[in-house]
């Protein structure tokens, strides 16, 4: 018999091996195999039997060395799932599976870590008394298989869906919960292990030991009824009776792998597993992404929508819009730092946000602060490098504006400059500020190490060990029920209503509702707005607390411009050791894409990178369709004619990085 094997490696091809015929009783779809490939020994997947390959009389083919695994560790939907992820994330068939079946799964773990054939099923927590909201989610989550749980914070969104994982795990099946990281959700795995015994949880992420994780699969693939709490990559464990997924904060863009390959976003990974092991999926929000909600307009999904917080947590909260540079500060408004120093004195806590370094920011008059606009679509534009010199770029619908000649519309001077600034230069302005205030800063820079002070925020919150805390929007996953918090502050809205992600508006939202779900927790709490002009994000839905209404307003913006959800989008990032090689290759690229596919795709740039590699260059088009049959078509040529050596060419579907 022959086998055709594919290799977990960025080609898109698999490889004719002829099987001997003491394997053949192993060889299945998804079956590690060993393979001489060149000079070397790599292990591979079967992916198709009884090949007929085309060989020339004089040449043999090589065989199959061993077939590692007495079975392939995972559940029927196996083929279906990797089949999807290949298609609709442009990944190839090898890194797919490669990481549904690695190489950790094999015959030796499961003879070494054992579980108890007769599971002893402790006494669950009793779910405290629900809310009659409460109790009508649950039923229209038991009613459908996919549910979207929606209200603001602290309306029993949690307590309603842990209900339901305590009937599913009673039921002898397996739940899983996903988080968009383990440090800023560390009080509600804290909550859970409390609420179902840490005997019952197992956890996955990359800070687990291995040994630990080892016990998990086993314990997963044996069926013992249990609660995974893990980060994205969960989502392609090989559960053997998974019955309810769980992705919470399911609007957090932590849950696209982006970083390496094979990309994929979790919520799809779920709703498609969901679908092929008719299993339940629940997500929970307080300001769902528009792409799930785009699911609810055409019906795809159910949801529950929670109106209002619970009692205790609906206290007034005081939305002021200010400045975002004072006399005293390069950072923090005269108004804003007045506040911050009253709720010092009387012993209360301050929360700053900040958006992540690497945007080039917004395009201030440096006369007049005036900050400069797309003259098609109204959104703050960015300062770009090209090949020419700087230009202005609209990072919503890419229109481009020179600068040569260009006048402020407000004072006519001709002369402009890039605004933004990170966490640790506030930091320090904080620290002259206020010299005997205990303030930390959480951000990626701050998490690298237990020791650094990122990992102390959380604990530092909630014993008022911090007076001050700064940190990238990740501080408010963090900060969930803290008791002394009453002022906040975004300090650099311009900044993130700058971004070059078309989400842009969408996060900066979410952001809003979220911390005034936060900080409601307290009366008398109050929330500042840095930002130069009112008009860059429409307010008023912050009054009426009215997140569906953006969203509405949103959707209809991006059905305008031709974004998802209402096309595929596809990012095509070009790396190259030379400018010169980058510009000539990415028109190769471009050019080819129009004359073929023009009439099925609008291609947008080439641009700029945020960040540039000192050894490199890095550009990308983006690519946006409708016809997903020619997408899919397109991305298959793209990946199986990979042929450029000058360059390395990332696929990215679905993108949602754009620095």
């Amino acid at each position: 018999m022959n086998v055709a094997v594919c290799l977990p490696i960025s080609l898109n091809k698999d490889f004719d091996y002829a099987l001997p015929k003491n394997l053949e009783q192993k060889a299945v779809f998804g079956a590690r195999v060993k393979v001489p490939f060149g000079k070397s020994v790599q292990e591979g997947f079967i992916t198709r039997l009884n090949t007929t390959p085309k060989l020339p009389k004089n040449i043999k083919l090589k065989e199959v060395i061993e077939v590692v695994n007495s079975q392939v560790y995972y559940g029927p939907e196996l083929k279906e799932l990797a089949a999807f992820i290949v298609q609709n994330y442009a990944n190839t068939l090898g890194q797919t599976l490669n990481v549904l079946l690695p190489s950790m799964i094999n015959d030796k773990l499961l003879a070494k870590y054992t579980t108890e054939k007769n599971f002893n099923l402790p006494l669950f927590y009793e779910p405290g008394p629900k809310t009659k909201e409460q109790i009508q989610a649950i039923k229209t989550a038991e009613q459908n298989p996919y549910t979207l749980f929606w209200g603001p914070a602290f309306s029993g969104k949690t307590q309603a869906t842990l209900t339901l994982a305590h009937k599913t795990l009673n039921e002898g099946k397996q739940v899983l919960l996903l988080v968009p990281d383990i440090i800023t959700s560390a009080e509600l795995i804290k909550n859970v292990e409390e609420k179902f015994g840490k005997q019952n949880i197992c956890l996955w992420h990359s800070k687990v030991p291995l040994s630990q994780r080892k016990q998990s699969i086993a314990d997963i693939l044996n069926g013992k009824p249990c609660l995974i709490i893990g980060t994205r990559s969960a989502c392609l464990l090989p559960f053997k009776n998974l019955a309810l997924s769980i992705i919470y904060k399911e609007e957090d863009k932590g849950f696209k792998q982006e970083d390496s390959a094979p990309y994929y976003h979790t919520r799809e990974v779920i709703l498609k597993r969901a679908e092929l092991t008719k299993s339940k999926v629940i997500l929970l929000s307080s300001t769902p992404s528009l792409e799930t909600l785009f699911k609810l307009e055409n019906k795809q999904i159910a949801a529950y929508h929670f109106k209002e917080p619970l009692p205790k947590f609906n206290n007034a909260l005081t939305l002021l819009h200010v400045q975002n540079k004072g006399q005293k500060s390069k950072f923090l408004s005269e108004q804003l730092i007045e506040e911050m120093q009253k709720n010092y004195l009387a012993g209360k806590q301050t929360l700053l946000i900040m958006n992540r370094l690497g945007y080039s920011g917004a395009v201030s008059c440096l006369n007049c602060k005036t900050l400069l606009k797309c003259q098609k679509c109204g959104s703050l534009l960015t300062m770009q490098n090209g090949k020419d010199g700087e230009f202005l770029l609209c990072p919503k619908c890419h229109a481009k504006e020179s600068l040569d000649n260009k006048k402020c519309p407000k004072c006519k001077n001709e002369i402009f400059r890039p605004i933004g600034a990170g966490t640790q230069a506030v930091q320090k302005d904080l620290e002259a500020l206020f010299p005997g205030a205990r303030i930390l800063r959480l951000d990626s820079q701050t998490l690298k190490t237990k020791k650094d002070q990122g990992f102390f925020v959380q604990e530092a919150l909630y014993t008022k060990q911090a007076d001050i805390v700064l940190g990238t929007p990740l501080l408010l996953n963090t900060a969930l029920n803290a008791e002394n918090i009453t002022l906040g502050a975004i300090l650099d809205g311009d900044s993130q209503l700058s971004s070059p992600d078309f989400r842009a508006n969408e996060h900066f939202a979410q952001i809003l509702f979220n911390f005034m779900g936060r900080l409601k927790r307290n009366p008398n709490s109050k929330l500042f707005i840095q930002l130069r002009g009112k008009e860059l994000f429409d307010f008023s839905i912050l009054k009426g607390n009215d997140y569906a209404n953006f969203a509405k307003q949103e959707l209809e913006f991006r059905k305008e411009f031709f974004y998802p959800p209402y096309t595929k989008l596809i990012k095509l990032l070009i790396i190259a050791k030379t400018k010169k090689d980058l510009d000539n290759y990415t028109k190769i690229i471009k050019d080819s894409i129009d004359s073929a596919y023009s009439a099925f795709m609008q291609v947008q740039g080439p641009m700029r990178c945020g960040r540039q590699q000192d050894n490199s260059f890095e550009q990308y088009l983006l690519i946006k369709t409708k016809d997903e049959a020619m997408l899919k078509g397109f991305l298959k040529t793209l990946n199986d004619n990979k042929i450029f050596k000058k360059i390395t060419l990332k696929i990215v579907a679905d993108p949602y990085n754009f620095m």
